[in-house]
């Protein structure tokens, strides 16, 4: 499904539900003068319901799957935190300094992480507000010219889900 859709029925649920509610509140009484078969109104108002229930019940289940991605993104990010933290003070310290071995593997981690972020945001599981949030903050790494030249460099590879920062963050209001 296309995400703008998604998250034009998720946002705008009750909306739809209740405009729905009203045409069935209009729908089922014409039918019902017409002549119609009790049957076939009682097969509109069953598989309306079972639409709201599927809807709900989809909502659900992807705030569940939304949660439990904070959790292992934030998990993975804190365990990065730091050290991503240290190498943005050793360029201030030395900018003509290369980049250490570990230094490398940290960055590399990161870079897998956001494009694992990007790879359920393209999905429609990441919330759009949320995707900018943390773009943003990729955005800090970003202006760190070791770091963007090792990024763009990974990047080259195509081993990233299609994802290129430079793109994402030009995207930023």
């Amino acid at each position: 499904m296309n995400t703008k859709i998604k998250w034009l029925i998720h946002d705008n649920y009750y909306c739809i539900v209740l405009s729905i509610f009203i045409i069935l509140i209009i729908f089922v009484p014409v039918l019902y003068v017409c002549g119609k078969d009790w049957k076939v109104l009682l097969t509109l108002v069953g598989s309306l319901l079972s639409f709201f229930y599927f809807l709900q019940k989809q909502q659900l289940d992807e705030a569940k799957f939304l949660n439990e991605l904070f959790i292992q993104f934030n998990q993975r990010y804190d365990r990065l935190n730091e050290e991503m933290n240290d190498i943005l003070a050793n360029d201030k310290i030395s900018k003509e300094k290369e980049l250490e071995d570990n230094e490398i593997d940290t960055l590399n981690d990161y870079f897998n992480l956001c494009a694992e972020e990007y790879l359920f945001y393209r999905r429609g599981y990441i919330y759009p507000e949320v995707w900018k949030s943390w773009v943003a903050g990729m955005n800090t790494f970003y202006d760190d010219n070791r770091i963007q030249k090792l990024w763009l460099k990974e990047l080259s590879a195509q081993s990233y889900y299609s994802f290129n920062v430079s793109n994402e963050i030009k995207q930023l209001p």
